[in-house]
């Protein structure tokens, strides 16, 4: 039991943390200095900004070590319900880590590339495009992660079925839209605009279960299925 709470809070607030670094890395930092179809905007923003980017990719970082925080912590959480499937879902959420990696290693290109004595604009926008490749790409794997916890949290006898189906539906959400940015690029409007409306949902499955897993994950159980949470 004090396993499974200990795993339950540190699950929860790597959850909470891992929100809060992506709200400001991606949502404030990314979104406002990289202008998309505007190369020479965007290299001048990361110039004038160069501090701000570098607490951008600090912020991936955080998230990187949270997301394995969160893989190995749930694996703990659940393993005594269902071992494989606890293996399976902490294995997802790795292999998408290391795909993050992957994608966090182009923007520590770009600093370094800003850093040289002649800034080549057009392998910093290579970087950068390389990032979102590889992040899109990895959430593919993160949608999967989504979809195999929310089969260990519906299968659970101690928390609601709604938090199970949420994070399915978070899930298939993530491989769905991020599938189709590499099958149908010829649609990317029309899959962002589907992805801005998705995000609400997507994003409470995470945080609002995140939630959970500290207010009562590991506490002492009460039958979820029998009275709701």
């Amino acid at each position: 039991m004090e396993t499974a709470r200990k795993s339950a809070i540190v699950a929860g607030v790597a959850l909470i943390v891992m929100a809060l670094a992506a709200g400001f890395s991606f949502g404030f930092v990314h979104n406002s200095l990289v202008i998309p179809g505007n190369p020479a905007a965007t290299v001048n923003n990361l110039k004038a900004s160069e501090a701000l980017f570098q607490m951008e990719v600090l912020g991936w970082i955080i998230i990187l070590l949270c997301d394995i925080a969160v893989a190995i912590a749930l694996y703990y959480f659940f393993k005594n319900e269902n071992h494989k499937l606890s293996m399976y879902t902490a294995s997802a959420r790795l292999f998408y880590s290391a795909i993050l990696g992957v994608a966090i290693s182009c923007l520590v290109l770009v600093i370094i590339r800003l850093n040289n004595s002649e800034v080549d604009s057009k392998k910093i926008i290579s970087q950068l495009e390389s990032f979102r490749a590889y992040w899109s790409f990895g959430l593919i794997i993160f949608g999967i992660h989504l979809f195999l916890l929310g089969l260990l949290v519906i299968q659970s006898n101690f928390i609601h079925n709604f938090w199970g189906i949420l994070l399915i539906f978070a899930g298939i959400s993530y491989s769905l839209i991020h599938s189709s940015y590499f099958l149908f690029s010829e649609f990317e409007s029309q899959i962002k605009t589907v992805e801005t409306i998705l995000s609400a949902p997507m994003a409470f499955a995470e945080i609002g279960f995140g939630i959970w897993l500290i207010a009562r994950g590991g506490k002492p159980k009460i039958i979820f299925k029998t009275i709701g949470s």
